[in-house]
């Protein structure tokens, strides 16, 4: 019997899988409960077994204890010959050690892109382009990150990113995510972890956790958003995945090698970050990076390329009418009375649509 195990993101373990003669845990879990029983089943031949991540929590506990004894018995049965695991939990991984002299093991761990001078440099050149009146941040950025184009440096880059809501933080996030990966980005906003799940979705679930998010992750850019509004049970947790680049729950252990890792706040300094936060976590950022707030030329810079972006949405009869009316200009007038990205998109959206509004 040979066990190949993944770890990884889900679209990379459809890549290895075979497309043929194969049955999910689930199914055959049902079809052996029928057996069992002393019912009869009709199952197709097949050569091997997938199982998702997904699939771990719908099997009781028992199952998961004795998961090796198990598949090997429904081998028996079924003459399957392989079994694909999707990021097994941590029981599972303990039992394919135990059984290594029985079985063939195959472990594949996901190789997320490093950081390269060169993608280093891509990141330089577009950052002025998407990132508008905060050159001082990209000056930062690029020498906090440098250190991980050395092959030989392994541990995380946490950086907390501070200032008003709206003028770059996330969109930076986004940026170093394209230029790394170009996948999903991964991004949690911690301040909707208020409510009673907030101990099982850190130290350990089932179903829902960070640790079985982080180990299905797409990429190595991590995005910590509104760090400030995160329930303090959260900073303990997040100590050793700063220092170490491993974060353990109760059920999953992952492996963070050359991750970077991207808090935002909407505090005002430093010191006031070290002081709601603590000195604790204060001390694991490698650099603490203010956002501004948007300069005048900065703004016009954002309109134009939002009337841009909004403006091809319309069809192309509309476009010409609305460029006779001469919006953007107007707005351009009146553009000291936003405060940041978001409010200006409201306003243009709100002012694109007005004159077909009142059409109706």
């Amino acid at each position: 019997m040979k066990f190949i195990v993944f770890n990884g993101p889900l679209d990379e373990f459809e890549k290895i899988v075979p497309s043929e003669y194969t049955n999910s845990l689930t199914s055959v879990v049902s079809a052996m409960d029928m057996v069992f029983k002393g019912n009869e089943i009709n199952l197709s031949i097949f050569d091997s077994l997938i199982v998702y991540s997904d699939e771990y929590s719908g099997v009781k506990e028992h199952f998961i204890d004795g998961f090796i004894n198990y598949i090997c018995l429904y081998a028996e049965r079924l003459e399957f010959e392989e079994v694909y695991l999707h990021n097994p939990p941590k029981k599972i991984v303990e039992q394919l050690q135990n059984h290594i002299s029985t079985i063939e093991l195959e472990v594949i761990n996901y190789v997320y892109k490093r950081l390269t001078v060169k993608r280093l440099s891509n990141m330089k050149e577009k950052f002025d382009s998407i990132i508008y009146g905060q050159e001082h941040v990209k000056k930062e950025i690029l020498q906090t990150l440098y250190p991980l184009t050395n092959k030989r440096k392994n541990k995380p880059k946490v950086l907390m990113l501070y200032g008003p809501p709206g003028v770059g933080k996330t969109e930076t996030a986004k940026l170093i995510n394209e230029v790394l990966n170009g996948k999903k980005l991964f991004r949690k906003q911690l301040s909707m972890f208020h409510n009673d799940n907030i101990y099982s979705y850190i130290f350990g679930d089932k179903v829902f956790s960070l640790a079985k998010d982080l180990i299905e992750r797409e990429t190595n850019v991590l995005l910590l958003d509104e760090f400030d509004k995160a329930h303090p049970l959260f900073y303990s947790a997040f100590y050793e995945m700063f220092d170490e680049g491993q974060f353990e729950d109760k059920y999953y252990k992952v492996k963070l090698d050359n991750t970077i890792i991207l808090c935002t706040s909407n505090y005002n300094s430093p010191k006031e970050i070290k002081e709601k936060l603590g000195s604790a976590i204060y001390s694991r950022f490698d650099n603490i990076i203010e956002f501004k707030e948007l300069s005048e030329i900065a703004k016009l810079k954002i309109l134009d390329k939002v009337y841009e972006e909004e403006l091809i949405h319309f069809k192309k009869a509309d476009r010409e009418y609305l460029k006779n009316l001469s919006i953007l200009d107007k707005m351009k007038k009146v553009i000291n009375q936003y405060d940041n990205a978001r409010e200006i998109r409201k306003s243009l959206i709100k002012v694109l649509s007005y004159p077909f509004v009142e059409k109706l």
